[in-house]
């Protein structure tokens, strides 16, 4: 029995037509909030139905009008890709996007998340522990709040196979913890006013903040400024922890920093900088004092055995070759950012160019150097 081809694409344009009605009944079911979000997915959607209507009448006529049908496929797919109907970003795409607090859900646009799969712990809607208990699914013994038969901590120990000390991080209360991460026998012991370190909610050691008292000057040392009586921004003085010494360059393509010693000495004028690597790199400078400015913030010092012939720079390469500034054809620079040119002041700068062989051959480029430094 034979089907003509007319009666198969009537077929076929009715299966679009159908397609096109569910995604219309669709359309209209959506919020009306959300309806400038949905009127773009329904265009995409209409596209999509109308590829496939097309696709099918282009299969039922490939034989007799596959030019025209091809022909119209492309003009149906041409009107539906343009940058006016894309989709944009909303609550169904499975992307964290548009503010929300989890994948499609949370945020100003889209609907709350499930408090039973949001990760914390909510005891105002009834959850014993987080994401189980009250409305939620049930708890399981091993974690569940409570210290359990077996346990030697809460979640944790003898039989759970989890050390409590692994607890320290995870932002609650549990283990064998004074306070959420804090204290016990296997966490840090808890922030006070008393322990001589900055810590918990201070801005300075152990003062200001909700808990202790205001600290002696109206310094912040957590605010990335320099205020109060700080030596340098939030460190030294009065109320911030000290200062450490920080030095860091590039050379060779690599980076490299003084993680093993730095030090910084000021002694009739000349600036004596180093920094080790724990790799042996090594980095020295011995800079004279500039005639008539003196030091002060915003100097420059360019070593070379022109410009300034008292004033030198090495480097010890671990890879084995020293080199050094005071050799023709280096040129190099020294910048201070910001000097408190005094034993127990401070020195920021930056410093790069290129250093010579001693023997007479090679040389090295160190790029994107800085340094924090206090004056010892």
């Amino acid at each position: 029995m034979c089907i003509s081809r007319k009666v198969k694409s009537r077929a076929t344009t009715e299966e679009g037509a159908a397609l096109l009605e569910g995604a219309a009944a669709e359309f209209r079911s959506v919020q009306a909030d959300a309806r400038d979000v949905w009127r773009d997915s329904f265009k995409a959607l209409i596209c999509d139905v109308k590829f496939r209507t097309m696709q099918a009448i282009l299969l039922s006529s490939a034989r007799a009008l596959f030019g025209l049908s091809f022909l119209a496929l492309l003009i149906g797919m041409t009107s539906c890709l343009n940058d006016d109907n894309k989709i944009p970003p909303n609550c169904f795409d499975g992307i964290l996007n548009n503010g929300e607090e989890l994948i499609d859900c949370g945020g100003p646009i889209c609907q709350p998340c499930d408090p039973c799969e949001n990760g914390q712990w909510d005891p105002l809607i009834g959850e014993q522990w987080v994401d189980c208990g009250g409305e939620c699914a049930p708890c399981d013994l091993a974690f569940n709040g409570q210290m359990d038969p077996g346990e030697t901590g809460i979640d944790c120990g003898g039989t759970t196979g989890i050390a409590c000390g692994e607890l320290c991080g995870d932002g609650l209360l549990n283990g064998n913890e004074i306070d959420v991460d804090c204290g016990g026998l296997d966490c840090d012991a808890c922030p006070t006013c008393t322990d001589s370190e900055m810590n918990g909610d201070e801005i300075g050691i152990d003062c200001g903040g909700p808990d202790c008292a205001p600290c002696a000057t109206t310094g912040d040392c957590t605010n990335g400024l320099l205020d109060g009586d700080e030596l340098y921004i939030d460190c030294g003085g009065s109320t911030c922890p000290a200062c450490e010494g920080i030095m860091e360059w590039k050379a060779v393509g690599q980076e490299y920093v003084a993680d093993f010693s730095t030090s910084c000495t000021l002694a009739g004028g000349t600036l004596t900088i180093n920094g080790v690597s724990i790799s042996t790199d090594e980095v020295s400078f011995s800079l004279e004092e500039p005639d008539l400015v003196g030091w002060q913030d915003g100097v420059s010092v360019s070593l070379n055995t022109t410009s300034a012939p008292g004033s030198v720079g090495t480097y010890s390469a671990s890879s084995g070759g020293s080199f050094s500034t005071n050799v023709a054809g280096a040129n190099f620079n020294v910048d201070i950012i910001y000097i408190l040119p005094e034993v127990g002041g401070i020195v920021v700068g930056t410093f790069s160019g290129s250093m010579l062989g001693t023997g007479g051959s090679g040389g090295i480029t160190l790029s994107q150097g800085t340094f924090t430094l206090p004056i010892e």
